[in-house]
C-alpha cells in the first residue's frame, strides 16, 4: 500500500504540475487567468492520479502507464519553453 501512494503521489504530483504547465504554456489568456485555471485544475489532477494509482496491483503497474503519460508531457514541455 505504501509504495502505490508514494508512486502515486510523487509521480502524480510531477505529472500535474506538467500537464498544468503544458496548458499554461498553450492557452492565449492573460497571466492571471492562466494562475486560476493552473490553481483550480492542479489539484484535481494530482488528487485523480493519487487515486488511479491503487487501482493497480503494484507499485511497478502503477509507474507504467504514469511514466507513459508523463515523458510525453515532459518532451511536449521543454519543446514549448524552447520555441517560447
Amino acid at each position: 500500500m505504501w509504495p502505490k501512494t508514494l508512486v502515486g503521489f510523487f509521480l502524480g504530483l510531477l505529472l500535474s504540475i506538467s500537464l498544468v504547465l503544458n496548458l499554461n504554456l498553450l492557452l492565449p489568456f492573460s497571466e492571471s487567468t492562466k494562475l486560476m485555471i493552473g490553481l483550480v485544475l492542479a489539484f484535481p489532477i494530482w488528487a485523480g492520479i493519487l487515486v488511479w494509482s491503487y487501482a493497480f496491483s503494484s507499485a511497478k503497474a502503477a509507474c507504467r502507464p504514469l511514466f507513459a503519460i508523463f515523458i510525453p508531457s515532459l518532451l511536449l514541455n521543454t519543446a514549448l519553453l524552447l520555441i517560447r
